[in-house]
Order: C-alpha cells, then structure tokens, then sequence
C-alpha cells in the first residue's frame, strides 16, 4: 500500500450504517403510513370522538407504539389532513383543464369531487373541522388549511392563464382563502354536528347551492379588478376588461 493512501475498508462502515439508517427511515415511514391508515379507518367507523386507544386497536398494534411514531397527538392529526387533502388533490387536479375547461365547469367539477369525498367520509371531515380535542385545535386549523392549498394552486392557474391582463397576483389570492372557506363552513353545516344529524340537503342540492355561491365570490373579484369574466368560457377567452360607463 502506498504511503498516505487510505485503506478502502475504510469507507465500509459507513456505507453499511448509511444503508441502515435508509432502511430504518423507510420503516417509520411505512409504519406511519399504516397508522394513519387505520386511523382513518376508525374515525370513519367510530365517529370524530375516536380514543387513540381505539386507534391503535384498528392498527392492531399498542398505544404507546403510536407515540413512538408520532411525535404526539396533534403530529398524527395533521397527517390525517394531509391524507384528505391528497385524495381531494388526485380527484380535482385531473378533472379540469383551465386552457378548455369554462370557469363554470371548472368550479362545478371541484365542488361536486369535494362533496363526494365528504360524503364518503362524513366523520373524518367533522373530525378535522370541530376539532373536538383540547389539543387538537390547532392541529384542526392546520390540517384542514391544507386543503386551501387547492384552491391556491387553482387561482394560480387562472392567474398564469390571464397573465396577459396584469391583474393583481394578492386578489387571486384572497379569492381562493374567502372561496376555501366559505366551502368549509358551508359543508360544516351541511353535515350537521352529529353522526346522527341527517344532511341539510340532498348532495346534487348543496352542489349546486355552492357552485353557485362560488361563482358569485369569483365574479365579486372580476369586479373588483375591472374585469368581467362569461362563466361559460374558457378562461383565457372568458375575461375582459369592463366597458367604461358613458
């Protein structure tokens, strides 16, 4: 060996405690996945008032292993969140198209795809909007935040799309936080406060009652910013500028 060279097992160990400690990162994050799973699964059957007891009975695995996982309630609380704000992601990402699509469609699309996934998992949605939980307020306010990400990335889009125009990026953005919002206090009290409470109104009913008060906060903004926009266009044809008055 040559002097000053360095042995080549040298580099070993390290590589084999790089591999372990992947392999051991992949293992909680598996096994988190599955808690969260299994949460999921007994907040649907059990309702929001679900015990991390009863948790960790569906996941078929002890209490304290959840804490083990998770770094307390409220950090299992907002993957529950993160995981409803995936599914509503794959569902109405895909579903439209803001190059062909109208504004009309674009919105009735996403509502229908938001009450649909409500609608299927009633007591996941008043788990994260009540947050019935001391220590999952909070935690409440996070998670179902999460969602307003869509409604972002969706004004985004229109934005991109009417870049053009120069319109101000802040009205978009509050469009979408007013528009999130008034969606989750609408479907709040839609669902009633209890497992038991039957709904306020038929779906195909509250559809369109929410498309169309979603509309109205969208042509609000179009006012705002000068702009009139026809909901049965597509975006990029739908807005123009008003016509000064005489």
């Amino acid at each position: 060996m040559r002097r000053g060279s360095k042995p080549r097992s040298g580099g070993e160990p390290r590589a084999k405690v790089d591999a372990r400690s992947e392999r051991w990162r992949e293992h909680r994050k598996k096994v988190r996945a599955e808690i969260v799973d299994a949460a999921f699964r007994a907040i649907d059957r059990l309702g929001p008032n679900v015990s991390v007891r009863e948790i960790a009975e569906e996941a078929g695995t002890a209490k304290p292993k959840i804490y083990r996982h998770f770094t307390d309630k409220s950090d299992m609380f907002a993957e529950i969140g993160q995981r409803m704000r995936d599914m509503l992601w794959a569902a109405i990402i895909p579903s439209i198209d803001v190059e062909r699509d109208s504004t009309r469609d674009i919105v009735a699309r996403g509502v229908a795809h938001y009450v649909d996934l409500v609608d299927r998992h009633p007591n996941v949605v008043r788990f994260l909007l009540q947050g019935r939980f001391a220590d999952q307020s909070a935690a409440a306010m996070t998670t179902v935040n999460k969602g307003r990400d869509i409604t972002l990335a969706i004004a985004d889009m229109i934005r991109v799309e009417l870049e053009d125009m120069a319109l101000d990026p802040a009205a978009f953005e509050l469009a979408a936080f007013a528009i999130f919002g008034t969606a989750a206090s609408a479907t709040d009290w839609w669902l009633g406060p209890d497992e038991e409470t039957p709904r306020r109104m038929p779906a195909d009913r509250f559809i369109s009652h929410l498309t169309t008060i979603m509309m109205g906060a969208i042509n609000g903004t179009a006012e705002l910013l000068g702009v009139e926009v026809d909901p049965d266009q597509p975006v990029h044809t739908a807005v123009r500028r008003q016509r000064p008055v005489a």
